[in-house]
């Protein structure tokens, strides 16, 4: 995901299949917003018929059990519930993780400053100064998808993907940060990505282990602070 690009003007649902349903926030992406997503999510999980809900940036995706729900029904109640729902503000923990800004593994800290016509070090500083809220589960286990990025590092999404290191990527793409997870023991040292990794954080904790109680070490509101190592050439 690479930010918000068309911004609605009323919420839609649409579906997904036979048995799914996407609900679209108006608006922009904001904190009171997607707490108003959390607080539906967690409406609509007690619905009947709900097998699982996916909370997204500004969305939330509901898969429904065909033999118990009928989608054109379930669309319209889901429409009513968000416009009926309020956010509810949520104070999580905060997670504070060192980074080593730059060199090899921040390949691209010199092309977002040239982007935004900075100097790498306005670049982590705006970066290192913001707090930012775990707003939706990313495509697998990990920190998910963080908010708060300055909107003075906006930076579009690369269109053809580059090769970068794995292992806690400190990285960056349209409105939105990450943090990615420890490189796994025997795991791929490379991986191609869009977004542009401006660091790596080497002590970052692994986010998602099942043998773990609890198993996730955050939960969607939890808070992120970067704190700077130091800034490579």
């Amino acid at each position: 995901m690479s930010g918000r690009i068309n911004v609605l003007a009323e919420p839609r649902v649409t579906h997904c299949g036979d048995q799914g349903l996407l609900l679209e926030a108006e608006g922009d992406l904001a904190l009171p917003t997607q707490e108003r997503i959390w607080a539906l999510n967690d409406r609509v999980l007690e619905w009947p018929g709900v097998l699982d809900t996916q909370p997204g940036m500004n969305s939330l995706l509901v898969l429904l059990n065909p033999d118990e729900s009928d989608l054109v029904e379930s669309a319209d109640r889901l429409l009513r519930a968000w416009k009926e729902c309020r956010s509810v503000a949520r104070k999580g923990k905060l997670l504070e993780v060192g980074v080593i800004y730059g060199g090899e593994g921040g390949l691209d800290l010199p092309d977002v400053a040239r982007h935004h016509g900075i100097d790498i070090e306005d670049v982590v500083q705006l970066h290192s100064d913001a707090e930012y809220t775990i707003f939706a589960p990313g495509t697998g286990p990990g920190f998910g998808y963080l908010f708060g990025l300055n909107r003075r590092l906006f930076i579009p999404r690369r269109n053809i993907p580059v090769m970068r290191k794995v292992g806690g990527v400190v990285s960056l793409a349209g409105a939105q940060a990450m943090l990615g997870v420890p490189r796994k023991p025997n795991g791929a040292d490379v991986s191609p990505t869009g977004w542009y990794v401006i660091g790596r954080a080497h002590d970052v904790p692994e986010p998602f282990d099942l043998a773990r109680d609890p198993m996730s070490i955050v939960s969607l509101g939890d808070r992120v602070r970067f704190r700077v190592e130091r800034i490579e050439r």
